[in-house]
C-alpha cells in the first residue's frame, strides 16, 4: 500500500453483512463526508481532497467492492448492493447523516444513497458521470455526430472478456486509459498509477473492477425508479471542462436544489487534476 499525502490519513477495515471486508482511508473530524471512487479507482483517488478538507469533516473514503484492498466477491455490483454495502461501514462508525460525494461510476452510488435515504442525507455531489438510467445512450451511441463513444460501458459489460484481454497488461491499461482521462499529465505520477495498478493485479482485481458495468442496466433502472420523486438536498453538480458535458442539466432532472460547477482545464479525474477547487466546492455547497 502506498503512502498518502497527509499522515492524518488513517486506514481501517470494516465488516459487514455483505461478505468480506472493506477497506477504508478515514481522517479528520466534524460531520462525516462519503467519497466513493470511479472505477480503476480506490480510496487512494481522494487522498489529496482528504487532506484538504480533514479541518472541516470526518473524511471517509472507502475502497468499494472488488477493488483495492476490499473483497472481491464474483458477483453483486449493482448500485443500490453497492450503495447498502457502504451505508453499513457508515453505520459502523455510528453516523447517522452525512453527506455523500461520488466520482465516475460512483456517483452513480452517491445518487442512489441520496435518494434511497432522504432522511440521512445531508448532500450529494455528483462528479463527472453520465446520468445511467436516464441518457446514457446518448453516449454510447456509434454514431457520425458522436465522435468519442463511450465504448467501454458494453466492453465491460461482458463476462470475461475484459479481465482475460486486460491480463498481465493492467500497467498498459492504466496507462493508456489515463492518458485519454486527464488533461494535465503530471497530476498523476509514476508512484500513483502503481497504485492503480496494485489494486487491477490483486486476486480479483480486474473482474471486480468491471462488476459496476456488469451490473448497469441494473442500476440505471434502481436509479429511475429511486428519482421519481425528485431529491431535494443540496447537490453539487461537478465536471472538467474535458470531462464529461452537462452534469448539471443532468442533476437538474433529478434534484431540485443543484449547484454546478466546471473546472476549467480539467480532464474527467478533478480530484486528482484540480484537488483544490473540489474540496472548495464541497466546502462551499455541502458544509
Amino acid at each position: 500500500m502506498t503512502n498518502d499525502t497527509s499522515s492524518t490519513i488513517r486506514h481501517s477495515k470494516a465488516y459487514t453483512q455483505y461478505g468480506g471486508p472493506i477497506h477504508y482511508r478515514i481522517a479528520g473530524s466534524g460531520p462525516p463526508l462519503l467519497l466513493i471512487h470511479g472505477w480503476m479507482g480506490t480510496s487512494y483517488s481522494w487522498r489529496k481532497v482528504m487532506s484538504l478538507l480533514a479541518d472541516h469533516f470526518t473524511v471517509i473514503a472507502p475502497d468499494c467492492r472488488g477493488y483495492g484492498d476490499s473483497h472481491k466477491p464474483y458477483a453483486g455490483y449493482d448500485g443500490r448492493l453497492v450503495k447498502d454495502e457502504l451505508r453499513a461501514v457508515v453505520q459502523s462508525l455510528r453516523f447517522e447523516k452525512i453527506a455523500v460525494v461520488g466520482h465516475d461510476m460512483g456517483a452513480l452510488v452517491a445518487l442512489l444513497y441520496a435518494a434511497q435515504h432522504r432522511d440521512e442525507v445531508t448532500g450529494l455531489g455528483y462528479f463527472d458521470e453520465p446520468l445511467v438510467g436516464y441518457n446514457l445512450d446518448q453516449f454510447t451511441a456509434f454514431t457520425a455526430d458522436n465522435p468519442f463513444v463511450y465504448w467501454w460501458f458494453a466492453f465491460n459489460s461482458q463476462p470475461h472478456v475484459p479481465a482475460l484481454l486486460w491480463e498481465g497488461k493492467e500497467a498498459q491499461m492504466v496507462d493508456h486509459l489515463l492518458t485519454s482521462m486527464i488533461a494535465n499529465p503530471d497530476a498523476i505520477n509514476n508512484a500513483d498509477r502503481a497504485e492503480y495498478v496494485r489494486g487491477l493485479r490483486s486476486p480479483g482485481g480486474l473482474h471486480g473492477s468491471f462488476g459496476w458495468y456488469r451490473d448497469s442496466l441494473i442500476t440505471g433502472a434502481q436509479i429511475r425508479e429511486a428519482t421519481a420523486e425528485k431529491i431535494t438536498c443540496p447537490v453539487l453538480a461537478m465536471n472538467g471542462q474535458f470531462g464529461h458535458p452537462g452534469v448539471t442539466e443532468q442533476m437538474d432532472l433529478v434534484a431540485t436544489n443543484v449547484t454546478g460547477y466546471t473546472i476549467p482545464y480539467c480532464g474527467h479525474m478533478l480530484a486528482e487534476e484540480f484537488p483544490d477547487q473540489v474540496a472548495e466546492a464541497i466546502l462551499k455547497v455541502l458544509a
